[in-house]
């Protein structure tokens, strides 16, 4: 039987507190929770910077498709 204190609290309660063991592995598995979520998100400006890279290339195709055609058919004189 488990005696009240003055506070009221019993002497003898059901929780007890972490080990050092027990608190480091759930520290170890927040951050690895939260690593995992992190890996998950595509952040906005990533994506964004991607897109602009993507038209880059583009862009750079159709210009180097230019030039070519151009130096091919004679049109462009190399200085």
């Amino acid at each position: 039987m488990s005696t009240v204190s003055a506070t009221g609290s019993a002497a003898c309660s059901p929780y007890r507190r972490p080990t050092v063991v027990e608190s480091a592995a759930a520290g170890l598995g927040a951050a690895l929770v939260r690593w995992a979520e992190r890996r998950r998100v595509i952040l906005s400006d990533w994506a964004e910077r991607e897109r602009a890279a993507v038209l880059r290339r583009e862009q750079l195709d159709v210009l180097r498709s230019d030039i070519m055609g151009a130096a091919h058919s004679g049109l462009y004189i190399w200085h």
